[in-house]
C-alpha cells in the first residue's frame, strides 16, 4: 500500500495509474470515494487509465487510510493507500 504525507493544511493531488492493470480498450468510468473523518476530498478527475484526487485537511501526527473503488467498462477495482498528516 502506497504512502503519502502531507501538512495539514496543504490541499494536494494524488494520482491512482491503472494502465498497467487495464484491458486492452477498457476505460474508467466512475470513481466511489468517502474521505474518512478529517480528511476531504474536493475534487476527482477520471481519465481513460488514471484518476486524480485533491485531498485537503487531516490532522497532525494522524493517518488516514483511503480507498477508492475504481470501476471500468468490465471491472471494479479498490485502491488502498495512507495519507500521514505531519506539520514539518
Amino acid at each position: 500500500m502506497k504512502t503519502f504525507k502531507k501538512q495539514p493544511r496543504d490541499h494536494l493531488d494524488y494520482d491512482i495509474d491503472l494502465s498497467e492493470w487495464m484491458a486492452e480498450g477498457d476505460e474508467i468510468e466512475h470513481v466511489e470515494v468517502t474521505a474518512p473523518d478529517g480528511l476531504e476530498v474536493t475534487q476527482v478527475g477520471i481519465e481513460p487509465t488514471r484518476v486524480k484526487l485533491w485531498i485537503k485537511g487531516g490532522t497532525d501526527g494522524e493517518s488516514y487510510k483511503l480507498s477508492p473503488l475504481i470501476y471500468t467498462e468490465s471491472r471494479t477495482k479498490e485502491v488502498d493507500f495512507m495519507i500521514i498528516v505531519v506539520e514539518m
